[in-house]
């Protein structure tokens, strides 16, 4: 007979619930147990020593064949052997029921059994993220995006704080932009996005002295409008133009584009007149001297772009416009524009009288002219010419330059007569 010592053990879990494969009967918890060291089949001890060996089929024909002393080439196996035969009952892989606290594994098991802690990295972004809000975020901000992303770069299970990262990312991202925007339009000027100094736009003696004297009258009563910007929309500073009308008792009588003091008549649906005390503040250039605060004196009604406005002077080198009642106005004519174009003060640019047009205003027919003349932003308010020097229209809009050339358009000099009150001294 092969000697083949078994392990000798009690049963644990995992022999617990095997079918001994001599006795049939299951291996409990602490019974005496030899596990074989040939197949690892676990079973009584006694039955192993009782029937010398173990009993899984394998194990014992093998050790029946090396006991046996008789040559058997055939296996013969009989009906009544089949009839006794019971199946061989699969073993567990591992025990049933609840498993045991000492194995169970939780997420602080990989954390060595400690809580998880909190990034330093990503607090200290998120906490610059936020106080770029108040503070001056072109620079916090920049610092949370950076903190952010060093945070996630280094994050792993020991840590926690991935959400507050990836906030403090885009808290920045938008302190930075807000920041960039906001300075933008405190330090950005109104027209071109130029800081405008109004004294600095005085035009050259030497150049208005070589002009015809009908155009250096036109010059003279051209004005610079400034309008102050308004906070609570957001917009840049106001450039516009105006044309003087009158001057008595030290202050002049200026026409000009109601747009160019009411930022908000271009978005109004209707020919409601604004309280003049709720518009922006406005100051105004002159020839000869500084720039002075101006009053808003009349609005025109039926929505239609025209304003009054006064401000007091002392120049001796400013002078009112010339006009006729009913002006002469014939296509084809000559004519020029006097304005304040992106802020460059006192500006002429010529062209023709392209059509007298009529546009239905509120029901209302307006009488403009189309001219060729060069008009941009800051012409708005400015006069438009015959080539006698005479104020025909004032200029008020124009195509946009990307898809027109040449195509503005001037409300005539005489829709102004027609509408303004005979207290204004005009008629």
């Amino acid at each position: 007979m092969i000697d083949r010592t078994p392990v000798r053990r009690l049963a644990g879990m995992r022999e617990s619930g095997v079918v001994c494969p001599h006795c049939q009967s299951e291996l409990r918890v602490g019974d005496d147990t030899a596990v074989c060291a040939d197949c690892g089949a676990p079973q009584h001890w006694s039955c192993w020593q009782r029937h010398e060996g173990c009993g899984e089929y394998e194990c014992s024909s093998g050790r029946r064949g090396a006991e046996s002393t008789q040559a058997a080439d055939v296996l013969r196996v009989s009906i009544d052997d089949l009839s006794r035969a019971t199946p061989i009952q699969p073993r567990p892989t591992f025990a049933v029921g609840p498993i045991p606290v000492a194995l169970r594994l939780d997420a602080d098991s990989f954390n060595d059994g400690q809580p998880k802690r909190w990034n330093k990295l990503a607090v200290t972004a998120i906490v610059l993220s936020v106080l770029g809000i108040p503070l001056f975020g072109l620079v916090t901000g920049l610092f949370g995006i950076l903190f952010g992303c060093l945070a996630l770069a280094g994050q792993n299970q020991r840590l926690k704080g991935t959400g507050i990262a990836i906030a403090a990312i885009v808290l920045g991202i938008v302190d930075v932009v807000g920041w960039t925007i906001g300075l933008g339009i405190i330090l950005g000027g109104g027209a071109g996005g130029l800081t405008m100094q109004l004294d600095q736009f005085e035009p050259d003696p030497a150049a208005l002295k070589q002009l015809p004297p009908h155009t250096a009258r036109a010059m003279a009563a051209n004005v610079l409008i400034h309008t102050a910007p308004e906070w609570s929309r957001l917009r840049g500073e106001g450039i516009g133009s105006g044309v003087v009308l009158k001057i008595e008792n030290g202050s002049a009588l200026i026409v000009t584009n109601r747009h160019v003091v009411d930022h908000h008549f271009a978005e109004q649906t209707s020919a409601a007149i604004p309280a003049f005390d709720k518009l922006s503040q406005i100051d105004i250039k002159v020839l000869g001297q500084p720039a002075r605060p101006a009053s808003v004196l009349w609005i025109a009604p039926k929505g239609i772009d025209l304003a009054l406005v006064r401000v007091p002077v002392s120049s001796d080198e400013i002078q009112a416009a010339e006009w006729d009642r009913v002006p002469s106005l014939k296509v084809g004519a000559d004519v020029f524009a006097v304005g304040n174009p992106h802020g460059l003060g006192w500006s002429l640019t010529r062209g023709s009288l392209s059509q007298v047009r009529l546009n239905d205003l509120n029901g209302n027919d307006v009488k403009v002219i189309q001219t060729s003349a060069a008009i941009n932003p800051g012409n708005s308010g400015g006069g438009l010419y015959d080539q006698a020097g005479k104020l025909i229209g004032i200029n008020t809009w124009t195509k946009d330059k990307r898809v027109a050339e040449g195509l503005s358009f001037a409300i005539t000099f005489t829709t102004l007569l027609e509408l303004v009150p005979a207290e204004h001294g005009l008629q």
